[in-house]
């Protein structure tokens, strides 16, 4: 699989799961992000696994950006912390990182 099917696949598993809908606001009628909860530069084969990923609205200054403010500055939103999005969709650290080592390499 090329890293444009992987990238496809892992947004449709995540939006799948989520329902088509915002994890954190339950927000269906804007743009939706499959968001990499650790940063996919920081996982096995880029973190493209559902256990990795988290659906949010990617509007101004909406869930996604919250979310992304942790990787941009290490400080996370109340709430958008890597460890309270992974409760979100019963994932955790380990789960992802185990999951992202089973990937096929990219």
């Amino acid at each position: 699989m090329d890293k444009k099917a992987i990238r496809e696949a892992f947004r449709q598993s995540v939006f799948k799961r989520d329902g088509f809908q915002c994890a954190m606001c339950g927000r269906s009628d804007v743009k939706l992000d499959a968001h990499h909860i650790n940063d996919r530069h920081d996982m096995p084969n880029g973190g493209y696994v559902a256990e990795n990923g988290i659906t949010l609205c990617d509007c101004e200054q909406g869930c996604h950006w919250k979310a992304e403010h942790h990787h941009a500055t290490g400080r996370s939103y109340p709430g958008y912390s890597p460890e309270e999005l992974y409760a979100k969709i019963n994932s955790d650290f380990e789960k992802a990182w185990t999951a992202s080592e089973n990937l096929m390499e990219i």
